[in-house]
């Protein structure tokens, strides 16, 4: 079926940290810092001369003869983006902290521009702003990144740098007692004005594996109009993996929630490519997914609460490893990209796997139970897919993946019967890339049934490897 089709080019687009979740915001339309019917705030210290005042949408603090203060901003998340803006910054610098049980992590930014990141252990990076004091800083997987947002463009990255406490700051136990605070570091006759501090939850730089949220028979699940898909969000270094809804057909894309993992060890991860799946008669939710933070290796759950809306953390169980039987239903470190569908009373499981002659390979398992049990039954010719989803069509189910490193945008379609059946899938306007996905969905429209299909190329933000790409989107 989808191999008769032929997909025109609608449009691209990098959403570029234009998708968020807003988490938390200081407010300064009210005189907080002196009325004492409420401390939304709290001072968490003080030291000499240091006065504020709050109104007009402005926090503004002096001194006369040199002081510091810290007050408190909200809870830590690994994942947190802060969005700070600073009218006036005069022998003053503003500076944000991450107070953990292992020691802080301070930000400080002075009023010449200058960026300078320290942890426990001293200085560990510097930058510098190019003009107007306004800047992003989101913390990841492992290190911290700080942008200039000065320019109407978009931001620029200026810092970027690991830090190995906050990989141990990926601990539930510890930055659940770990907190960000805000303030002022003054000199004699030192002045700010803040106008701006947020927090959210902000998508990458780069965007890819798009992956439509459906029910277990491959239906693509639309509430209101709009479909779900998973998509990780690239950042410089590392990313994690967001919930978008998609209006079909237009560049209208809204991030609805955030996706982390974690395996037994009490870390949240930030592993990516995840199939998700609604079974409509059991009720339960079921998700496959790439722990690349635990072995490259792919990891499953069900469960009852909808993993669409808000910060979730899924308790996934990675697959045990066997004899290294790559045809064998057992982890093999490599395997990425899983697909699950239920079709003819059987469960469907796709593996992009690894294989002996040193390509990927999409390997067919069948079972019984959507999470356990599967037993070999097919797998694809040629090497380097990537990618697949198994799509219901008015015919019953294809397979559709991305294929060939050394041509560009190479995508096959098969019958789910049928792997070897290897046909191409036909478009106008080519991606431009190489192993893309085939992220093909049938979507009621009207009266007439719509097939899209969104893939991505692998256009780096950053000379970070898989800090790829850009979004594309067609239409049969």
């Amino acid at each position: 079926m989808i191999e008769n089709l032929y997909f025109r080019r609608l449009f691209s687009v990098n959403p570029f940290r234009t998708l968020s979740l807003p988490m938390c915001e200081m407010s300064f339309y009210k005189d907080w810092a002196h009325d004492g019917r409420g401390d939304p705030y709290p001072v968490l210290c003080r030291e000499g001369d240091v006065s504020e005042e709050t109104g007009d949408g402005k926090w503004r603090v002096f001194s006369e003869s040199g002081g510091r203060f810290d007050r408190f901003l909200c809870g830590f998340f690994p994942w947190h983006t802060y969005t700070v803006t600073l009218d006036e910054l005069k022998n003053a610098s503003f500076v944000l902290r991450v107070l953990s049980p292992r020691g802080p992590v301070t930000l400080r930014v002075s009023g010449d521009g200058r960026v300078s990141l320290s942890d426990p252990t001293g200085e560990k990076a510097a930058g510098r702003l190019s003009g107007a004091l306004a800047f992003s800083v989101s913390f990841r997987t492992n290190g911290v990144s700080v942008f200039d947002e000065t320019k109407k463009g978009g931001a620029s990255l200026i810092l970027d740098t690991d830090l190995p406490l906050l990989s141990d700051l990926r601990d539930e136990a510890l930055f659940r007692k770990t907190v960000t605070s805000v303030g002022i570091e003054a000199e004699a006759g030192g002045t700010a004005t803040v106008s701006e501090v947020k927090t959210a939850i902000v998508s990458g730089m780069s965007h890819a594996d798009p992956k439509p949220v459906r029910y277990e028979d491959g239906t693509v699940m639309v509430e209101n109009g709009r479909v779900f898909l998973t998509v990780s969000a690239r950042e410089g270094r590392y990313g994690f993996e967001t919930v978008v809804s998609w209006l079909p057909g237009t560049a209208d894309f809204r991030m609805e929630g955030a996706l982390f993992f974690s395996y037994g060890d009490g870390a949240w991860c930030a592993d990516v490519a995840s199939s998700i799946l609604f079974d409509r008669r059991t009720k339960k939710w079921l998700l496959w997914v790439c722990s690349f933070s635990h072995g490259h290796r792919l990891a499953r759950a069900a469960f009852d609460a909808d993993p669409r809306y808000g910060v979730n953390v899924i308790d996934a169980m990675p697959m045990a490893y066997g004899n290294g039987d790559r045809l064998g239903f057992e982890a093999i470190q490599g395997d990425e990209d899983p697909d699950l569908i239920y079709y003819e009373g059987k469960w469907h499981l796709a593996v992009c796997r690894l294989m002996e002659d040193g390509g990927y390979h999409y390997l067919h398992f069948v079972s019984d139970d959507p999470l356990d049990g599967f037993s070999y039954a097919d797998r694809t010719p040629g090497k380097e897919k990537t990618g697949g989803l198994f799509v219901k069509t008015a015919d019953g189910v294809d397979f559709v993946c991305g294929s060939d490193f050394g041509k560009r945008a190479v995508y096959d379609t098969s019958p789910i019967a049928d792997f070897s059946d290897r046909r191409p899938l036909q478009c106008d306007y080519d991606d431009g890339g190489f192993r893309g996905w085939g992220t093909v969905m049938a979507i009621p429209k009207g009266t007439r049934t719509a097939y899209y299909w969104l893939t991505f190329d692998r256009h780096n933000c950053s000379d970070y490897n898989w800090s790829y790409g850009n979004l594309y989107v067609y239409e049969a």
